[in-house]
């Protein structure tokens, strides 16, 4: 599942066309938006690759949240893979369970202060501004569903939703949608 999961992912992100003119100020973010999308659909692989299909899970499903976000901007075409995909705790081997442990919790302590270190880069009466919203309810909806995931149990599929909503969050931060008030260090900028 894990593997098929990033089959589909990086081809929708392989596939994604910038759809902003080349010579707009918006032609790099879309180019970022790809960038990131297709650097963490490769390095999924590497870690499938390397056996830590914990790591390959996580990066997976954080690209994704950039190539949705992309999408939902307006920046790129793709078809959405859509919310990573339940039920991938089988495919973790159990001599991963610490590993996935720790990471789902690390990501779960940093996604939480995440979301409460952007703000709204627009003023209220701006169109960007019901663009940053619903970027952020996308992301705190994934976050809830990843923690609720982690409440039951069921560290994978929590995981999954974390990194998926922690890319939606950093890819509205580098799209300049979200601005950092605070722990710069948990942003790709």
């Amino acid at each position: 599942m894990i593997e098929a999961y990033g089959k589909t992912f990086f081809e929708k992100a392989d596939r994604a066309k910038i759809v902003v003119p080349q010579n707009t100020w918006l032609f790099s973010a879309a180019e970022d938006v790809i960038e990131m999308a297709q650097a963490y659909a490769s390095d999924g692989f590497v870690f499938l690759k390397n056996h830590d299909e914990v790591n390959a899970l996580a990066s997976f499903a954080y690209g994704n949240g950039w190539l949705d976000t992309g999408v939902k901007a307006g920046l790129i075409a793709s078809l959405s893979t859509g919310i990573p995909p339940s039920g991938c705790a089988e495919e973790i081997p159990e001599n991963l369970s610490d590993h996935l442990s720790e990471k789902t919790f690390r990501y779960e302590r940093m996604l939480t202060t995440a979301l409460t270190s952007v703000c709204i880069n627009s003023e209220p009466e701006l169109p960007l501004y019901s663009a940053a919203e619903e970027l952020c309810r996308i992301a705190h909806l994934h976050y809830h569903e990843g923690t609720t995931e982690i409440q039951r149990n069921n560290l994978a599929d929590g995981l999954a939703l974390l990194s998926y909503a922690y890319g939606w969050i950093d890819a509205g931060v580098r799209t300049g949608i979200l601005r950092v008030v605070k722990n710069n260090e948990l942003f790709t900028i």
